[in-house]
């Protein structure tokens, strides 16, 4: 009984918003081109998403995963939205799935199963810094159980220190739909080319800065202490 209340208790920190601002939410799905497709597929998802999801609620962007387990795969990502909007979606109505079906299912080799992803603006720092990027690094975050509150408390923390930087974001994002693999947590950092991914950017001097001389360490242990495992990919932006 007390491992329930837990679990619901923790679902509750995923799920609480504001009543006055709706969750702010993306989904994604992986696909694989078929052999030889990957232009061809790139191109047809662009033209869809142009004629279907060109911005608003309905918006959605194409990314490629080019480092990580599934390198070679794409993530087709919708959003950022709302659950509204989900239920709202482009359908049958006005020709969106028939031209999926024509046009782009022919492509696709092989389909992931869609995630839906809430977007934590609280312990974000730099969706505008975001939108422009051409690449980024997401981490896939398997947590202990129960002790989403002290990866709350290294979040915030974080979140000030890439404040404090100001030239990458940090995005943080929960998993509102658990299963015993999938991760509890994501998070992204964008960069521009993979010269600038290999260099250190002081993100340990700043955080040292804020926190005090061996602050890093500390906070070092603290994650390895409340962390399962997680899995990290490297992506591009597919323009």
């Amino acid at each position: 009984m007390l491992s329930f209340v837990a679990l619901m208790l923790m679902a509750g920190a995923y799920a609480q918003t504001s009543n006055d601002k709706p969750t702010t939410v993306v989904e994604v799905m992986y696909l694989l081109p078929k052999r030889g497709m990957d232009d061809k597929m790139e191109a047809a998802i662009k033209a869809h998403d142009q004629k279907f999801h060109p911005d608003g609620p309905y918006v959605a962007a194409l990314h490629k995963v080019e480092y990580g387990e599934k390198s070679g795969w794409y993530v087709w990502v919708y959003g950022p939205t709302t659950y509204a909007a989900i239920d709202k979606r482009p359908a049958k109505d006005g020709g969106h799935d028939a031209d999926w079906s024509t046009n782009v299912d022919p492509l696709v080799d092989q389909y992931g199963p869609p995630a839906l992803w809430d977007y934590n603006d609280n312990l974000s720092y730099g969706m505008d810094i975001f939108k422009k990027a051409s690449h980024y690094e997401v981490w896939g975050v398997s947590l202990k159980r129960g002790d989403y509150y002290r990866f709350k408390a290294i979040a915030g923390e974080l979140k000030k220190t890439y404040e404090s930087i100001g030239t990458s974001c940090m995005l943080v994002f929960d998993n509102p739909v658990h299963s015993p693999n999938s991760p509890d947590v994501a998070i992204v950092w964008n960069f521009n080319n993979y010269a600038e991914w290999s260099k250190d950017m002081g993100t340990m001097a700043a955080f040292e800065k804020l926190y005090g001389q061996g602050s890093w360490q500390n906070m070092i242990k603290e994650w390895l202490d409340i962390t399962k495992d997680y899995s990290s990919e490297l992506r591009s932006i597919v323009k």
